[in-house]
């Protein structure tokens, strides 16, 4: 199940009526009678879309080629 459906589901509407963020934000912030908070993603132990869940590995190309190329 995506989020945008449970997203429709729990709220009753239609992502499509939506065109930006802000409208999105600001519908929830009307349900809930509340701003909304920023939270830090970074403290909740999960990787997020921001994150890489694979290591990074740095290449040396110019290398890899000379080697190939020999």
């Amino acid at each position: 199940m995506s989020k945008t459906v449970i997203f429709e589901k729990k709220y009753g509407v239609n992502i499509n009526d939506f065109s930006t963020i802000e409208e999105i934000d600001k519908f929830i912030e009307e349900k809930k009678g509340k701003k909304l908070e920023l939270i830090k993603l970074d403290d909740c132990g999960i990787a997020h879309s921001r994150g890489n869940v694979f290591e990074l590995r740095k290449y040396d190309i110019n290398r890899i080629l000379d080697e190939t190329l020999k």
